[in-house]
């Protein structure tokens, strides 16, 4: 009997218990310090007995509620990019209650010289440090406090240098000149120099939207010169979950977010001035709320000196403009974007420094002259103006359109259609190396690019689906002119002794995508993924139509399909046959987390991506390399590991620890090599990379802030075979086991930043960071084949690793801050890349005489010491 009426007693009161869970919660709303409502806030809520965790998001109105809470104790966590992490400690909920409980947020006491005056529905917004914890993926999030430890006057790609695992060279020390980008091996960008292998293989983002190049798969780092407008860089390591990768994310993903549009108006105006004449004018405005509406524009103009001189003086000058604009309109639960960039990077290119003497390298080409090395003419010095000149520009028109519609509360549609223009012009008017019918070069490649993509997301109680694509087609030409004017050349003439090409390429990328991520409770998911990927490349040698000829030039031809050539005293690059070629795979991958503890998450996955070949240049397919050779290239990426996040935990207060294993298997890879004069020697193989790397983040103490990031790594070429283009005598090569080069085997950077509080108007900010590329292998240009004769491969010698330690100081006044950096402040001497040399680069001096002793190094160095002093102005 006491049984039944326990059950009888249980029944009754179960609907009541139920009903008690089902209203306990938690609700509230978030200001920022003036009072105003700050939207799109992650709260976090952590019951501090069970760990289970609980998210939500604040609406227009700065509101969030959560509902069916256990009763308990709760820590509260409100994370919003632009403001400190608030955090209360512990909050009883009863059953039965609705506790109220609403933050004010203060200003990030560090690092952001872009205000924040509350968030927007669909601006793109930094990922949080709880968002990077709850990922299945490797991602780090640079943000305004990492992007400045780059210095004011650096362009996207040397902000990638403070990832863990980048290694980062160019010629030049601002965002005008361009650079080669690596992460963990991989590498992306052209920076003018030889001896990269499989480049292009880094997807390249603003604002979601892909600018790498879909026929060259190159992105172009002077594109993205000026740094003030950047909110955020998000670096992903490995290809990424289906729904977020490209046509290349081989290595990964680097993601550049611009300012975005806000809640509350706002503008920032800073000005720099520094070393070398650096000069440097940027500025943002954004609108607010108007009618649903909300914009930003932003632009910024740069120029200034190189830090090489040649003995004339000549300093190699650069130059740089950006401008962007985005616009924002929320209604109900949808947004509609359109957006338009626009970027123009120029600078003359400094040449490489052979590091020793040579006597018959001298600075005008003429023997008994001074001698052009770091020894001789100077570390930093360069050619002068009347030996050798070449300006470089490069341009990006990019204009946009990206829709959210919610078809109803758990099925959501995003579309993203995109145009892109490309264009590059290398101009060199001057090269005492390279006299005769060659000595002028103009080279001026473009490329259109349109595209689409369409995702469906559908949430579900245990899954989240999403199913969609895209298609992008791309036009690009290779136009490029080697004359001189003295034989009747010019940039559209082509003169007997010249070397002309000008070949089309149609490039035709998609992807189909199917993804499911599955919640096993509030501790596990699974995210199994597949893609369908498609790539299509159609050539057409164009080159009687766009070149006219001096009188008494014959073309020569081949055909790169068919091996047959005729003979002439013009020499087209270009196949004159035409060609087409068609491959399509799967991409499978898992990806998972397992939440340990409330502070400790495990992920780790498998993933599999393809990439069609590069073309373009000086050769490589269809050109040079006979069509039907035309292959997918297959990443085969595997990764574990952990991260450890806690916040509002005395000396643990909003840090996060990532540690990563990863291993890479670059099978049935392309290997076009560029050489220093820019043609490419081309083979196919397989490359290995197994590394670890990590990163912390921490504010141990009030108002202080610290960062690190490293990597230790090794990579090789387990297979590596040339390609022997038809009816050439030239034999095959086999350099299986030789290191991948220019892959650093470790890297580390680390920062702190400070607020001292003086008074309420009045901060001192102070800045330190170091940073440490460690010893790399090179390329030899002077390699031996099997029969002997010179032929170039990697190599077994390494360059030294260098570091560089850096400072600055910030002042908040009111409404203005002045700002102090000085770069490497040891002056240390280091050089940032080598290349041995074939004795091909400086072949002819002036007087005709053959430059001799092969097998010395040629190099870029790095930049001494730079200071830079600016004022920025919030209004």
């Amino acid at each position: 009997m006491l049984r039944k009426s326990l059950m009888c007693l249980l029944v009754l009161a179960s609907p009541l218990w139920v009903c008690a869970q089902s209203n306990t919660g938690m609700s509230g709303k978030v200001y920022d310090p003036a009072g105003a409502l700050v939207s799109d806030a992650n709260v976090t809520v952590t019951n501090l007995s069970t760990g289970f965790v609980s998210h939500a998001v604040t609406d227009a109105n700065g509101g969030y509620s959560l509902s069916g809470l256990k009763a308990g104790t709760y820590k509260v966590v409100v994370v919003k990019p632009g403001f400190q992490t608030t955090t209360v400690a512990s909050l009883g909920v009863d059953a039965g209650q609705v506790v109220a409980e609403s933050v004010t947020l203060q200003l990030s006491s560090v690092g952001s010289t872009v205000t924040v005056s509350g968030g927007l529905s669909g601006a793109t917004e930094q990922p949080t440090e709880q968002d990077v914890f709850q990922s299945n993926q490797q991602l780090r999030v640079l943000d305004r406090a990492q992007i400045e430890a780059a210095g004011p006057v650096a362009g996207a790609a040397q902000i990638v240098a403070m990832a863990p695992g980048a290694n980062v060279t160019g010629y030049g020390n601002t965002g005008a000149t361009k650079y080669t980008v690596g992460v963990n091996g991989v590498s992306q960008g052209w920076g003018g120099y030889g001896g990269y292998s499989g480049g292009g293989a880094l997807a390249i983002t603003l604002d979601g939207v892909p600018i790498a190049d879909p026929a060259t798969d190159l992105w172009q780092s002077p594109t993205i010169p000026e740094q003030f407008m950047i909110q955020n860089v998000n670096v992903t390591y490995g290809p990424g979950d289906p729904d977020t990768r490209w046509f290349n994310n081989v290595g990964g993903m680097i993601e550049f977010t611009p300012v975005q549009p806000t809640a509350k108006p706002h503008a920032d105006i800073s000005a720099t001035y520094g070393s070398f004449s650096q000069k440097d004018l940027s500025a943002n405005l954004t609108s607010g709320v108007y009618h649903g509406w909300s914009a930003v524009v932003a632009g910024g103009v740069g120029d200034g000196n190189d830090f090489r001189v040649a003995p004339d003086g000549f300093q190699n000058p650069g130059k740089d403009v950006a401008a962007y604009g985005k616009a924002i309109k929320s209604y109900q639960e949808n947004t509609f974007e359109i957006a338009g960039y626009y970027a123009h990077g120029a600078g003359y290119r400094s040449q490489v420094i052979p590091t020793v003497a040579n006597p018959l390298i001298t600075v005008d080409g003429q023997p008994g002259s001074l001698e052009y090395s770091q020894q001789t003419s100077g570390y930093f010095s360069t050619l002068p103006y009347a030996s050798y000149n070449k300006y470089d520009t490069n341009e990006d028109g990019l204009i946009y359109g990206r829709e959210h519609i919610a078809l109803d509360p758990t099925t959501s549609l995003d579309n993203l259609t995109w145009y892109n223009h490309i264009a590059r012009s290398h101009y060199r008017t001057t090269d005492v190396y390279n006299l005769g019918p060659q000595q002028d070069e103009w080279n001026s490649p473009h490329t259109d690019t349109i595209g689409n993509k369409l995702l469906l997301t559908k949430l579900m109680k245990f899954n989240t689906i999403t199913v969609g694509g895209y298609y992008i087609h791309a036009m690009y030409n290779s136009r490029n002119n080697f004359y001189n004017p003295a034989d009747g050349g010019a940039k559209r003439i082509a003169n007997i002794g010249g070397k002309i090409r000008s070949s089309y390429f149609n490039q035709d990328d998609f992807a189909i995508t199917l993804q499911d991520q599955i919640r096993f409770g509030q501790r596990i998911t699974v995210t199994p993924g597949l893609r369908y990927v498609g790539f299509s490349t159609g050539y057409a040698n164009n080159s009687l139509q766009d070149f006219n000829f001096a009188p008494n030039v014959l073309l020569s031809t081949h055909c790169a399909a068919t091996g047959a050539s005729t003979s002439g005293n013009v020499k087209d690059q270009g196949s004159n046959c035409g060609g087409l070629e068609n491959r399509s795979g799967v991409e499978p991958s898992v990806n998972g987390t397992v939440r340990v503890l409330p502070w400790l998450e495990l992920y780790g996955g498998f993933m599999e991506s393809l990439r069609g070949p590069q073309v373009g240049g000086g050769g490589g397919l269809f050109q040079s390399v006979q069509p039907a050779s035309y292959h997918l290239s297959r990443q085969h990426y595997s990764q574990g590991g952990f991260k450890i996040h806690h916040e509002g935990m005395g000396a643990l207060n909003t840090m996060l620890i990532t540690g990563t294993f990863y291993y890479q298997n670059w099978a049935n890879q392309e290997i076009d090599t560029t050489l220093a004069n820019g043609n490419s020697v081309s083979a196919n193989g397989t490359s290995e990379y197994k590394g670890v790397n990590g990163s912390f983040d921490d504010d141990p103490i009030a108002r202080l802030h610290v960062f690190a990031n490293a990597n230790v790594e090794t990579a090789t070429y387990t297979n590596y075979e040339t390609v022997v283009p038809l009816g050439s005598s030239t034999p095959e090569q086999n350099f299986n086991g030789l290191h991948v080069p220019y892959v650093p085997k470790s890297t580390v950077n680390a920062g702190a930043y400070y607020d001292f509080t003086v008074s309420h108007d009045l901060h001192i900010r102070p800045m330190a960071s170091f940073q440490y590329i460690g010893s790399q292998y090179i390329f030899n240009n002077n390699g031996v084949d099997s029969a002997g004769n010179q032929f170039p491969q990697p190599s077994n010698q390494t360059m030294p690793g260098y570091g560089t330690v850096n400072l600055g100081v910030k002042v908040p006044y009111k409404f203005m801050e002045l700002n102090f950096n000085a770069l490497n402040v040891a002056d240390s001497k280091y050089l940032i890349y080598e290349y041995i040399s074939s004795g091909g680069y400086f072949s002819t001096a002036g007087n005709g005489t053959p430059a001799e002793s092969a097998g010395y190094i040629l190099a870029y160095p790095g930049a001494p010491i730079s200071v830079y002093g600016g004022i920025t102005l919030h209004f």
